[in-house]
């Protein structure tokens, strides 16, 4: 499941470049639909309000500053700054419940050295979004450490509660910006949002929690440029240059690395 998940994050900024809509309204939209639809209408909640607030405070500051850093930079820096999550999730691990071992050393290098391969050589691009990006990625760090600690017995229902009270939290910058330019690729691309990276991907993480090691969660999260880079031949004719295949080549390694450690 956390492969599916992975995989499908590769679809997110592509979406996000193609939407005219501000990043508070993605934001804002995105988690609030998501959570709606996953609660079926139900407000029954397992965790603690304090926990619920914390974890959607953080997933909303993520989505927000991704989405600001794929506004403000290119879209290969965007993923790059942002798929160094695993590094902070093992500089931090001592806040979880998970120690690190030198298998997750290995894997989490080998993976960012494939996504380093996978977009070389980098754009310059803005400073501001690569700064943005970056704090993005710790953010989403601190959500997969702060999740591995809670025992889920319902993960759908818990997903549903987090996103709404990320929607919740996204709430008054939307009404701030505003909700941009309304089209039919804004809407389109929103509904994508939706359905791939968030109720597919953001989902499959809080079902893994607490059973997953963080730092496994994040590195099999570098799928996304794996993914992206194969959507992008058929989409904009965008052929893989050595690199780039030397780079997937080594993200899949580091992939095989985390299931085999994990049996």
């Amino acid at each position: 499941m956390l492969i599916l998940g992975g995989a499908s994050f590769g679809t997110a900024s592509i979406f996000i470049k193609e939407s005219q809509l501000t990043p508070a309204a993605i934001t804002f939209l995105r988690f609030a639909v998501a959570g709606f639809i996953l609660s079926k209408g139900r407000f029954v909640h397992e965790l603690k309000l304090k926990e619920y607030l914390v974890l959607g405070g953080l997933l909303s500051l993520h989505m927000f500053t991704f989405v600001e850093g794929v506004y403000h930079t290119t879209i290969i820096d965007a993923t790059v700054l942002v798929s160094t999550s695993p590094f902070f999730v093992v500089i931090l691990s001592f806040l979880g419940k998970y120690s690190t071992t030198r298998r997750d050393l290995i894997a989490v290098t080998i993976g960012f050295l494939g996504v380093v391969l996978i977009n070389s050589p980098l754009d310059e691009g803005d400073i501001l979004g690569n700064l943005i990006s970056v704090f993005s990625a710790f953010t989403i760090a601190l959500y997969t450490l702060k999740l591995s600690k809670i025992a889920v017995r319902d993960p759908l229902g818990s997903t549903a509660w987090i996103y709404l009270t990320s929607a919740l939290f996204s709430f008054p910058f939307f009404l701030l910006e505003g909700i941009g330019r309304i089209d039919l690729v804004s809407i389109l691309s929103l509904i994508g949002l939706i359905f791939l990276p968030t109720l597919i991907g953001h989902t499959s993480i809080v079902v893994a929690s607490g059973k997953v090691k963080p730092q496994h969660i994040e590195t099999i999260g570098l799928l996304e440029p794996v993914v992206a880079t194969a959507l992008s031949i058929p989409l904009f004719g965008e052929i893989p240059t050595p690199l780039e295949l030397l780079g997937s080549t080594l993200i899949i390694s580091s992939i095989i690395v985390v299931i085999r450690s994990e049996e």
